[in-house]
């Protein structure tokens, strides 16, 4: 995963590479996921920025993943998991914070006697939501907000209060193709950088990647017919399961406990069909097993096959 070895061309677009169209750092699993050690410089620019907003964001920014995120990811335990602002049940509209639900600012304006009530969360917001009014509704300059703002006697101040009623709901449908979509640029990224640039030649190959052009172009809807050609080169499990639990209970016995953040593998199944496992996080959620070519023996010699993991700390190994 040298910045120095890269494929003449993109493998996305398949633009060559040159002044114009540069090589990329192109995180195989996306960074928002907390991968710093898994790249490739085989994605152009374009392509790298446009899989980042069309293709990882539907995978990193899924409800759920972002529970997982916000547990087992340091740096997003502040993350902001559901809508900044929701309505309840009862059609009130209300701040979601990590301290819960506060009721979003109530204000009336009375413009021909220049008065403003504002019902805030806090003093503090009151006092900002006043000052936009003022500003922008009753054409104040900034002396005379300041002056209005200093007199205590215009504010009562009252405790921050959560919501206790109403409900809230939170779309989590889940599209699958765009979901299984992110898994297979994963494998097809990490397929070209460990098996080389022969492998953007194999059918199948061509395959996702005319997939992958879809989502980086924008994509969203998919048909029963590109659904079935994406269900079918990628599941949401890990093949090697078994195996994969071994190792990863091996690998943490030989590194004082420590926990296995990413792992991808490829390998062959029963039938010499190509395979890419990938473990995302421990969580089965995030487990994906996708179909790289019909013929094994292309790439892997007796039972070679390609593995990378990276530990919580950090540390890259590959076999």
């Amino acid at each position: 995963m040298s910045k120095t070895r890269h494929t003449p061309f993109c493998i996305i677009c398949g633009e060559n590479f040159s002044s114009t169209v540069k090589p990329s750092k192109e995180h195989i699993i996306p960074e928002a996921l907390g991968n710093e050690k898994l790249v490739t410089y085989c994605v152009c620019e374009k392509c790298n920025n446009d899989l980042g907003s069309n293709v990882d964001s539907y995978l990193t920014d899924y409800i759920l993943v972002k529970m997982i995120r916000k547990v087992k990811l340091e740096k997003d335990k502040d993350l902001q998991i559901f809508d900044s602002t929701m309505t309840d049940d009862k059609g009130d509209k209300y701040r979601i914070t990590n301290q819960g639900p506060e009721i979003y600012p109530n204000v009336s304006i009375d413009e021909e006697k220049q008065h403003v009530n504002i019902e805030a969360a806090s003093l503090e917001e009151g006092k900002r939501v006043a000052r936009s009014i003022l500003k922008r509704r009753l054409n104040k300059n900034k002396e005379e907000i300041e002056e209005i703002l200093s007199d205590p006697s215009r504010f009562i101040k009252g405790e921050t209060q959560y919501a206790k009623a109403g409900v809230f709901k939170q779309d989590a449908k889940l599209d699958f193709a765009r979901f299984k979509l992110a898994a297979i640029k994963i494998a097809y990224e990490y397929a070209v950088e460990r098996l080389g640039e022969s492998y953007t030649t194999d059918e199948n190959a061509a395959i996702l990647r005319a997939y992958l052009k879809s989502g980086r172009e924008g994509k969203k809807k998919f048909t029963e017919d590109e659904y079935k050609v994406i269900s079918e080169r990628c599941r949401c499990k890990d093949h090697f399961d078994e195996v994969t639990k071994k190792t990863v209970d091996w690998y943490r016995s030989l590194t004082d406990g420590q926990e296995i953040k990413y792992m991808i593998c490829i390998g062959r199944d029963v039938s010499d069909n190509l395979i890419c496992c990938i473990r995302i996080l421990d969580t089965k959620l995030l487990a994906f097993t996708v179909f790289l070519s019909a013929n094994a023996s292309n790439y892997l010699s007796g039972g070679k096959g390609y593995i990378s993991f990276v530990l919580n700390d950090n540390s890259l190994f590959e076999v």
